[in-house]
């Protein structure tokens, strides 16, 4: 018997909420609304108006418009992370509108980098800033609270997960959850879950609370202050969700090292950190600390372990292969995917899913698998 597996992306929402409220553009469009309001004083603390926030978005826009043209946008990239992701941006919005709300939600990301890139300076970090970015975006997504009730619309998807065996999703709703008794891996995270920044049983979030003026979450907005993860590209994301993982195994590796008798290398490594300056070897030595003071403190990882194990076929719902190449690569590297089934919504996801997945094919299209469940 075929085992199969299946990855699910926002076209599920997209589908079964049946007014386009989970579209990009939508989505953008309710945020600029927010944007009118001060939905968000208690959020920022005062340090930045919803009127100066609707403000920087406009800029973003606008920059993105510039970029676009010329090379100068190629002389602020930083790395080939960056100018590969120019690249993809320039030859997907080529010949297509470019205003605020057509622009993707995660571009708006890369923007903010380059902009940061010609602009910026220490004293307010890139990651600063897009946490205020993602805060914007999430909310927007989440709809207050209505995105989590669209499983009461798809019941009929519910029988269909029946068959699979393991279920993988980018969204962060737990509709899907909701609809099964089978563990869902949300791979860039869920609005059920807290960062590990706001949970004192992790390791970041123990440190974090012991501080003068710990980080807090806004009452009413909680998943603003989930874990959720955005990027300009999955090498980015990759890189933001390594560090939870690596931080895990480096702690691991600590830890042993530190109670071997004989490990003397260990025991130096750990005095000199005792006394460094360095913000880096502060929380390395806080954090080895912790650990030794109680071993179940670690750090929450973002389950593409299960990804890489999963065995057989892979289907994928709802999910552009133009988005999450750290996603497709994991796929292709996996040597027990045997085949993949892609639910395809037009003839560029065809062609991009022709050119991106290395494994066996085959494509279907995703309206007529929706209109078999009258959707």
């Amino acid at each position: 018997m075929i085992v199969k597996n299946i990855l699910i992306g926002n076209g599920i929402n997209i589908a079964f909420s049946k007014n386009d409220d989970y579209k990009n553009y939508n989505i953008i469009e309710r945020l600029t609304k927010y944007l009118c309001t001060n939905r968000y004083n208690d959020v920022f603390q005062g340090s930045i108006t919803s009127g100066e926030l609707r403000t920087v978005l406009t800029e973003l826009n606008n920059f993105f418009k510039t970029m676009l043209k010329g090379v100068t946008a190629l002389r602020l990239t930083q790395d080939e992370d960056e100018l590969k992701t120019l690249v993809d941006i320039a030859r997907r919005y080529q010949g297509k509108p470019q205003d605020i709300l057509n622009v993707g939600i995660e571009d708006y990301f890369f923007v903010m980098k380059l902009v940061f890139n010609k602009v910026g300076d220490e004293a307010t970090p890139i990651n600063a800033l897009y946490e205020g970015i993602k805060w914007l975006f999430l909310d927007a997504i989440f709809n207050d609270g209505e995105i989590e009730k669209l499983y009461t619309k798809m019941g009929a998807f519910a029988k269909e997960l029946i068959q699979y065996n393991k279920i993988f999703t980018v969204n962060y709703d737990t509709n899907l959850d909701s609809l099964t008794d089978k563990t869902v891996y949300h791979l860039h995270g869920s609005f059920h879950l807290l960062d590990d920044t706001y949970r004192v049983e992790t390791i970041i979030g123990y440190l974090a609370q012991k501080k003068p003026n710990p980080p807090t979450v806004v009452a009413g907005m909680e998943h603003l202050y989930c874990n959720a993860i955005m990027g300009f590209s999955g090498q980015q994301k990759m890189n933001t969700m390594s560090v939870y993982s690596n931080g895990n195994m480096a702690l691991d590796n600590w830890i042993f090292r530190l109670k071997n008798p004989i490990d003397i290398e260990a025991q130096r490594k750990y005095e000199q950190l005792k006394t460094s300056t360095s913000i880096n070897d502060i929380f390395a030595f806080q954090s080895i600390n912790a650990r030794l003071a109680d071993p179940e403190l670690r750090n929450t990882e973002y389950p593409f372990d299960k990804l890489k194990m999963a065995r057989g076929e892979l289907h994928i719902i709802g999910m552009s292969p133009n988005n999450d190449n750290h996603i497709f690569r994991l796929i292709n590297e996996n040597p027990d995917i045997s085949r993949v089934v892609y639910f395809s919504a037009s003839d560029d996801d065809s062609y991009a899913a022709q050119k991106v997945i290395k494994k066996p094919l085959q494509l279907r299209n995703v309206f007529k698998y929706w209109k078999s469940m009258d959707i």
